[in-house]
Parts: C-alpha cells; structure tokens; sequence
C-alpha cells in the first residue's frame, strides 16, 4: 500500500485548519481566512470544500485500499485549485510575501504539495490488493 493516500489525507487536514490560521498578517492586523469570507465569500468557501473535497478523495482511497488515476487526478485539481485561490487573494499593493501570515502559507504549501503527491499517483497509481 502506497503512502500517497496517507499524504494527501493529512495535507488535506493541514490545508482545512489553515483555513482558521492567521491568513493575512500586518502589524496589529491579524485575519484568518474564514473572517475574510464576510468580505468576499466565494474564495473561502472553495478553499475550505476543496480542503474537504481532499480529505473526501484520499479517505475513499485508504477505504478502498487503492489510489487510481481517477482519485489523483481528482486530487491534483483540488491542490492546485487551493493554492491558486490562496495566490490570487494577494494583490500588486499588498504581496504574498509581505502579507501573509501562516494560514496562507499552510494553504499554499499544502494545495502544492497535495498536486505533487497527486502527480506522483497519476504517474504509479496504487492498485490495491484486489
């Protein structure tokens, strides 16, 4: 059995409680993901079920005791979606790198790293024991 499964389960958590973490960080100003969803709902709530949608694909595949090309692609478009949505909520003014505080870089870290793992799986998919 391989471990991609495992991987992706636990970045999938990882990418979930990011959501909570401190998402922007400047000076005295500290906001997480989810308290910026008053501002602009939409991203938030794509990140947090693409989070879910992760953690959904890689329970299936530790239940079924196989990871196909199916799942990992499934996977690979749910990390890439995460990180995409968490780089375009910084703008010109105010950069990733001088704003973002451990939740963003949790869910950027997280989203390409689950559609590396997912590559990974698309390549050598886990065929199970059946």
């Amino acid at each position: 059995m391989k471990p991609i499964k495992f991987v992706l389960l636990a970045l999938g958590a990882i990418c979930l409680i990011a959501v909570f973490l401190p998402f922007i960080d400047v000076g005295p100003i500290k906001a997480s993901f989810w308290e910026l969803r008053k501002a602009k709902a939409a991203p938030t709530f794509i990140a947090l079920l693409a989070s879910l949608g992760l953690i959904a694909l890689a329970t299936t595949g530790v239940m079924a005791k196989s990871f196909g090309r199916g799942r990992a692609a499934g996977a690979a478009v749910l990390g890439l979606v995460i990180a995409i949505i968490t780089i375009v909520q910084f703008e010109a003014e105010m950069p990733f790198g001088k704003v973002a505080g451990m939740g963003a870089k949790l869910l950027l870290v997280g989203g390409l790293a689950g559609f590396a793992a997912s590559i990974v799986a698309l390549i050598k998919p886990d065929r199970g024991l059946a």
